[in-house]
């Protein structure tokens, strides 16, 4: 199975139904008809390609460690994260992987174009990675996220020991984890998100603001530094240096990895091929995918790791191409977001040495396996070995197209080029060994009886253990703690469960579909902070960077954010009645005292009479004791009437404050079913548009249905027109009968018919 292309389209076909296929049909490799042609034959081929119960295609996105500044630690998930090695750079991070930073170590790593930027002593895990959904673990330590876009479905996630926060918009953002003290406090610096604690406890947080947090209940705590840290500064100088990146105009910035291509390599047009990067500085007889190892990395197998500080995206998107003496690289049209491949080669092998899946290295009588590879050209379509869809393997080949030119059968570029292309051992292949110091030269004679790998059982399959390469133990090592330390996490759609260790929870979120990856356009403003949250503080530096735009809050949110709004509502309700209980309570009790006997009212109130205005008994009759009491009940009553006031004033405070809630309330709903609304809309308009579509491919299927018939109805004429020429041809051989002086002769006896003129 491969894709074939037409166009910028792919479709998968295997190789023997496209040998079929007429010479006339292939002759029209970019027309509409042989789209909807193998279009039919897709769902067959694919069949037998893609087995029933096979694991869904790998994700297209991955996070790259692109600097580390120090000992920084990484531990695999392939051994439940027990294992710490020193953290090689360029290898691709995926669900369940773990990073630790030493003393005195920072690190970087990008996500897509967020950029996540790791303090000293500072524990990461990645919970979950794929193309919606990324969840990180902080358990301990400072760590700074640079988030330059959200896509429509897309989550971005960081979950600590106290609570969870989930970002809806673009923007920048701090957290620090202080496990000793059990406070987590998260800074804003500009966008917005979402906290959530246990128990549903819910907090919106807006640009320019930061708060503290202890325990799993969002409780505040005392603020954090009100100064920029060095730790600050560092991330700014970073921001800014990938804000001024050149190579940016070229490639999406959600390609991995071009962030480095600025400082090793310079971008030039070249007329065949666009847009071209080459590198400055490279070894004598290097070419792509020589200095380096291959790493077995779950689920896509056999993975390139360039020992190159820029060697990432060249070696896992686009193309390489050989431009006179030197190699270029060659991004192509990338997509906005680009589909991780893990190493954009084609595998050769032979017959040689018994073994049917790999060429042999050395010589003598029994030369030892080896594999051999070289890069794809610009045009050449990548073929996994892995299990993926047909649709996987069109999104990760949908920029090869150059000048219209796709290669679509065996004969690759590279394949017959002793310089192009790179051998090494199986032991060496399977090890992890680099690859310097283990090369092995090929001859033309051997790279001419060497095949192209197609099936994926021909490749080496996965080491075990003893096989796997020996690494180093890592400098740093995270506390025994940090790696039991639970975190909160927000409630998601399967679950709101609890996550443990990374080595002992490593959910993997459902894919959708990738036509979802459109980029948001709507603005819809983050939902005011409740009336019982603390107050803000202000933020500890200004943003860095200018606004982005606002994004659209995900459904999910919004429909948790509803219980909790009603709750506040009911627990306002219910502070408001028993408000009013406590008003009528102290009225009853004054209208008691109002009722009492006509004597104790006077020695209460000495200026109240039964009928006079002067009082009953004298004031200086009265004793200093009596006095003292008389002023006191008077203050009291003072203190009671100025009480009631208070509370009357804030019932009215309340109910102004209700009445506010209820109105963004309904401006919320509002708001949420009006973008429901533009969304089942859009819905309709996308399902018109789509049914509009198939109706004109049916027309144009019958249109060419009809050409092909005619030319069939054509091809048969001619063919009975060829048919007759041999009989045409018999008749002018016939002999004509004799003449005599340019006449006929006629038989004796036979009589002469004069004909008239």
């Amino acid at each position: 199975m491969i894709p074939f292309f037409a166009g910028s389209t792919t479709l998968p076909i295997s190789f023997r139904s496209f040998a079929q296929l007429p010479a006339r049909v292939l002759a029209r490799t970019t027309a509409l008809p042989l789209l909807l042609l193998l279009t039919l034959l897709q769902s067959a081929t694919a069949q037998q390609s893609y087995p029933q119960g096979a694991p869904l295609d790998p994700p297209g996105s991955v996070a790259r460690l692109n600097l580390a500044e120090g000992a920084v630690s990484f531990a695999p998930s392939e051994d439940n994260g027990g294992t710490w090695t020193p953290a090689v750079l360029n290898r691709p991070l995926t669900s369940g992987d773990r990073l630790w930073t030493g003393r005195r170590a920072r690190s970087e790593l990008h996500v897509g174009s967020t950029a996540v930027r790791m303090s000293e002593q500072t524990s990461l895990d990645f919970l979950a990675l794929d193309d919606n959904l990324t969840q990180l673990r902080l358990a301990q330590g400072s760590a700074q996220l640079r988030v330059r876009t959200l896509f429509e479905g897309q989550r971005l996630e960081v979950d600590t020991p106290n609570l969870a926060f989930v970002i809806s918009e673009p923007g920048d953002y701090r957290l620090d984890v202080n496990p000793d003290s059990d406070i987590t406090r998260v800074v804003t610096l500009s966008g917005g998100g979402v906290l959530y604690g246990d128990n549903g406890a819910v907090l919106n947080r807006g640009s320019q603001q930061q708060g503290s947090f202890g325990g799993r209940q969002l409780t505040p705590a005392a603020p954090g530094a009100a100064v920029q840290d060095s730790f600050d500064a560092w991330a700014a100088a970073r921001d800014r240096r990938e804000d001024q990146s050149v190579s940016a105009r070229y490639v999406p910035r959600e390609t991995i990895g071009y962030q480095q291509l600025d400082s090793y390599g310079d971008w030039q047009q070249d007329p065949g091929y666009g847009a071209v990067w080459l590198p400055r500085a490279v070894p004598v007889n290097w070419a792509p995918y020589r200095v380096g190892h291959w790493s077995w990395i779950a689920p896509w197998g056999w993975t390139w790791v360039d020992d190159a500080p820029w060697g990432f995206a060249p070696f896992h998107y686009g193309r390489w191409a050989q431009i006179g003496p030197r190699w270029a690289w060659v991004p192509g049209r990338l997509p906005t977001r680009p589909v991780y491949a893990p190493a954009l080669v084609a595998f050769v092998g032979g017959s040689s040495g018994g073994v049917n899946w790999n060429i042999s290295i050395g010589a003598g009588s029994a030369p030892s396996p080896g594999v051999g590879w070289f890069p794809l050209a610009p045009g050449e379509a990548f073929r996994p070995a892995y299990f993926a869809s047909p649709r996987y393997i069109t999104q990760v080949n949908n920029n090869i197209v150059v000048n219209n030119t796709v290669n679509i059968s065996n004969n690759y570029r590279y394949q017959r080029q002793p310089a192009a292309v790179t051998a090494v051992s199986r032991d060496a292949f399977v090890r992890g060994r680099p690859m310097q110091g283990n090369l092995h030269a090929l001859s033309a004679a051997n790279l001419g009886q060497a095949q192209v790998l197609i099936e994926r059982g021909e490749m080496p399959q996965r080491p075990d253990v003893r096989e796997r390469p020996s690494v180093a133990p890592a400098a740093a090592l995270p506390p025994a703690a940090v790696a039991l330390q639970p975190v909160v996490r927000s409630p998601l759609e399967h679950g709101d469960e609890r996550l443990g260790t990374a080595g002992q929870n490593n959910p993997r979120a459902a894919r959708t579909d990738s036509n979802d990856r459109t980029r948001r356009t709507q603005a819809v403003p983050a939902m005011p902070p409740p009336a019982s949250s603390a107050a803000m503080a202000p933020a500890v530096r200004p943003s860095t960077v200018s606004a982005p735009e606002r994004s659209n809050v995900e459904t999910g949110q919004r429909n948790q954010r509803e219980p909790q709004l009603q709750q506040q509502q009911q627990q306002l309700q219910r502070d408001q009645a028993r408000q009013q209980t406590d008003s009528t309570r102290q009225q009853e009790t004054q209208v008691r005292q109002d009722a009492a006997p006509q004597p104790q009212r006077d020695l209460r109130d000495p200026t109240r009479g039964t009928g006079s205005a002067a009082p009953l008994v004298s004031p200086d009759a009265l004793s200093a004791a009596e006095r003292s009491s008389i002023n006191q009940t008077q203050q009291a009553r003072q203190q009671l009437q100025r009480d009631q006031q208070r509370q009357q004033a804030e019932q009215g405070r309340q109910q102004e404050r209700q009445r506010r809630q209820a109105e963004e309330a309904q401006g919320q709903r509002d708001r949420r079913e009006q973008a429901q609304k533009q969304q089942k809309q859009t819905h309709q308009q996308d399902a018109q548009r789509r049914q509009l579509e198939a109706q004109q491919a049916r027309q144009q299927l019958q249109r060419d249905q009809q050409r092909q018939q005619a030319e069939q109805g054509h091809q048969q004429q001619q063919q009975q027109q060829d048919s007759r020429k041999p009989q045409a041809q018999e008749r002018h051989k016939t002999p004509l009968p004799d003449t005599v002086n340019g006449r006929v002769a006629r038989p004796e006896g036979e009589a002469i018919r004069h004909r008239e003129p």
